[in-house]
């Protein structure tokens, strides 16, 4: 059974980044509690945003839950621009260069997951 903080051990890590915090090794972070972060190992989960077609990495903001990422921008001149694509691209770059020593990497997506299976072996 996990023991509860003591209020001096709460208060000891109220201050630090989530990252940082020794009860977190066992949480799922986002790209938002991670950035900024160097991680001995990472661990990245490539949700159904992210797919492999046609020999290519597709970026696809109809199939993100990241609701922010893929709503409409209102730019200075007062028109709308989508900006799904290239925020779902920023984000995975952001998640993919936190590990130093590893990265872990599941997709979602089937093909990506065969392409990336290929790909470990050829470094083998």
């Amino acid at each position: 059974m996990e023991s509860e903080l003591s209020k001096k051990e709460k208060r000891a890590i109220k201050g630090l980044a989530w990252a940082e915090q020794p009860q977190t090794i066992d949480e799922v972070g986002s790209t938002f509690t991670i950035q900024g972060f160097d991680l001995n190992y990472a661990g990245v989960i490539l949700g159904p945003s992210v797919k492999y077609r046609n020999g290519k990495i597709i970026f696809d903001p109809s199939a993100s839950h990241n609701s922010k990422a893929v709503r409409n921008r209102t730019l200075s001149d007062g028109t709308k621009k989508k900006f799904g694509e290239m925020l779902i691209q920023h984000e995975v770059r952001v998640l993919m260069t936190r590990g130093v020593n590893g990265m872990y990497i599941y997709a979602c997506d089937p093909e990506l997951q065969a392409e990336l299976i290929k790909a470990s072996k050829w470094r083998k």
